[in-house]
């Protein structure tokens, strides 16, 4: 798992898990205590305490979600 990945890709806020269930971009479910990817897809359905992807409930506190946060900051251009 690299660094890279946890500060671009990681799912934190309901926000960035509500903007992958209305596009449709799949995610990766990883287990914080076995250390492994157990899921990978679409989301189905979202709670406060739990995600659904492929028909398995997660525990969000319990493990790390992967995706496209869709957070970052857009630059304007400076035209002269």
């Amino acid at each position: 798992m690299t660094l890279q990945k946890w500060k671009n890709h990681s799912l934190v806020t309901d926000a960035e898990f509500i903007h992958n269930l209305k596009l449709g971009y799949p995610v990766e479910v990883f287990c914080l205590t076995t250390c492994q990817t157990v899921a990978y897809g679409k989301i189905q359905d979202l709670s406060d305490d739990t995600v659904i992807v492929h028909g398995r409930r997660f525990r969000r506190n319990g493990c790390a979600f992967f995706g496209f946060p869709g957070t970052a900051p857009y630059r304007e251009l400076k035209t002269s």
